[in-house]
């Protein structure tokens, strides 16, 4: 009996381990996906910098500069963009349309990367994975707008493994 008590608290160990580690898997799997995209399109890239304490990795394309974050999300998950720096994490109502999302949380990790001033050409991207069901943004307490990738969310833009392709424009 104890050895079965030992048993089942390794498994629960192990899951919880792997799972805390599977963002970390997910991000460096995106970051290879967007060399992979480079390399496969014949752009000029250079890695400058990568995992920063605010941005992960900081690329040169064609002489312009991108300072991107990457953001592991649920699957089936909303964000809500408050403000410049707040923006809102909802999950956990899967794939059932009308259902209200009970889980929220803030996206404190991409605080300081919103906040921060790069230099003046540099541009700031957000990569989202998996595609959210919806991304919106509060423009007053009762006006809000859905985002696409090429709205301007306060200097900062989102984008999903899909949308490489504005690194060739």
């Amino acid at each position: 009996m104890p050895y079965i008590i030992i048993l089942i608290v390794l498994v629960i160990i192990c899951i919880t381990i792997f799972k805390s580690f599977q963002p970390m898997l997910k991000a460096k799997e995106l970051y290879k996906q967007l060399l992979g995209y480079l390399d496969k399109n014949n752009l000029k890239y250079q890695v400058k910098g990568t995992k920063n304490d605010i941005f992960d990795v900081k690329i040169e394309i064609n002489k312009k500069t991108y300072y991107l974050k990457f953001l592991i999300i649920p699957s089936y998950s909303e964000i809500q963009i408050n403000n410049k720096t707040t923006w809102e994490l909802k999950y956990g109502a899967k794939d059932h349309p009308g259902r209200v999302q009970p889980h929220r949380r803030y996206l404190g990790e991409l605080s300081s990367f919103l906040g921060a001033v790069f230099e003046d050409d540099a541009i700031k991207f957000v990569v989202v994975s998996p595609k959210p069901k919806k991304v919106v943004k509060y423009i007053n307490e009762s006006e809000i707008i859905f985002v696409n990738f090429a709205t301007d969310l306060y200097g900062t833009k989102i984008i999903t493994s899909a949308n490489f392709s504005v690194f060739k424009k």
